[in-house]
């Protein structure tokens, strides 16, 4: 029964990960104005480097204000929102054009092991978004040699 189960979760996965895939593909190649309609999912990167995950996500165009990070134990969640009002006024006429802006994305990425959330790190630079997450003891794999 748990073969069964496990064999089921990872069809289950590798079927997530490929329709990930062909989503992401799909949404790259959409102009920059259709983020706004909630369709652009940030790519990433997780780098398991030995201690911590390094978490690497494309924000362009985004500033830190503008992004809210939060880490648990075993996930990442991560929140950008751009707003602007654009006015413009024509003296000849009585009316004010606003035009309003939004764009934004909300990305969550699990983790593959537990994490410690209080020591998280994150670095903005030209529009990459780098989070160091330092690896919880209990989760670190460690080799051990058989005793006799």
């Amino acid at each position: 029964m748990e073969e069964e189960y496990s064999r089921f979760l990872d069809a289950f996965t590798k079927m997530k990960k490929e329709v990930d895939r062909i989503f992401s593909e799909t949404v790259s190649k959409l102009p920059r104005g259709m983020i706004s309609w909630g369709l652009y999912e940030p790519p990433y990167d997780l780098e398991d480097a030995g201690n911590e995950y390094i978490l690497r996500i494309d924000v362009p165009g985004f500033r830190k204000e503008e992004i809210k990070i939060r880490v648990t134990e075993d996930s990442v969640e991560v929140k950008a929102e751009y707003s602007k009002e654009k006015k413009e006024e024509d003296s000849r006429r009585n009316y004010v054009v606003k035009q309003r802006v939004y764009e934004g994305f909300h990305k969550v990425v699990n983790l593959p092991s537990k994490i410690k959330p209080n020591e998280a790190k994150a670095v903005l630079t030209n529009g990459v978004l780098e989070i160091h997450l330092p690896k919880s003891e209990t989760s670190r794999e460690v080799e051990i040699q058989i005793e006799s």
